[in-house]
């Protein structure tokens, strides 16, 4: 049984029997991780605040070969976000980053940049809780792009002819960019202000990105929830229960 310590993420819990909790994890060593919390939900747990959604802790957990789950046994608390959960806007955004990490992130991958990229989309929204439809698509695209699911729309997939800035993509049914040359009749124009936030996600992190964007247009927002919602969809095949894609 190996003792593994990692930096980690609190995604969320569940109860389990009359005294425990399993804990879903994002870590930063280990990737997605489930731990029983042996005694969580008594009153004088020693894990304490520790396992609320999106606190940052390190975390000390045993492991056995070929087991799913890992039993915990250390949570301290790095960064509480005990104010942005109790917000209504603040908790809801984060339900539905928890529940998506948790479907996209393959267990007990060690992914850096995920990892970092979760991290910093919370910290975005505890700084700017105003923007945090920004964020959520931010953390979206980057969501898709890390799993190779996003298109990087700088680049005709038909051609490869390069999109430069000033001209426009165009989206076909599968989400693939064409330039205007290879685009179809039926293929989706991305508007200009649509097409520049997509290449600020690459440009920026996402507390710049939403003070940057934050006059983005009604049209442009409500395409970009539309894009990155079809991918999310076809990518889970199903729609997620938690899912947010109302404007601010």
């Amino acid at each position: 049984m190996a003792l593994v310590t990692t930096d980690a993420i609190v995604l969320r819990t569940y109860n389990l029997a009359e005294a425990d909790r399993i804990v879903l994890c994002l870590t930063r060593s280990a990737g997605l991780v489930r731990a029983v919390a042996k005694g969580a939900r008594r009153m004088k747990s020693r894990f304490g605040a520790a396992l609320e959604p999106f606190t940052l802790i390190k975390l000390a957990f045993y492991e056995k070969e070929n087991r799913e789950l890992v039993t915990m046994s250390q949570a301290e608390i790095i960064k509480s976000r005990f104010d942005l959960a109790s917000q209504t806007e603040g908790s809801e955004v984060l339900a539905y980053m928890g529940e998506l990490v948790g479907d996209f992130a393959p267990p007990h991958e060690a992914n850096e940049k995920m990892f970092r990229m979760v991290s910093a989309c919370v910290d975005a929204l505890a700084e700017t809780p105003s923007r945090s439809q920004l964020v959520m698509r931010y953390f979206e695209v980057w969501l898709l792009r890390l799993a190779g699911l996003f298109p990087d729309v700088r680049e005709c997939g038909e051609c490869g002819a390069r999109i430069g800035e000033g001209e426009s993509a165009y989206l076909d049914v599968e989400v693939k960019p064409h330039c205007r040359n290879c685009a179809g009749s039926g293929n989706q124009r991305l508007l200009p202000d649509t097409q520049r936030t997509l290449i600020g996600t690459q440009q920026l992190g996402p507390a710049d990105f939403a003070k940057s964007f934050q006059d983005l247009s009604a049209p442009s927002e409500a395409q970009l929830a539309d894009l990155t919602h079809r991918l999310i969809v076809r990518a889970l095949e199903r729609r997620p229960r938690t899912f947010r894609a109302s404007p601010r």
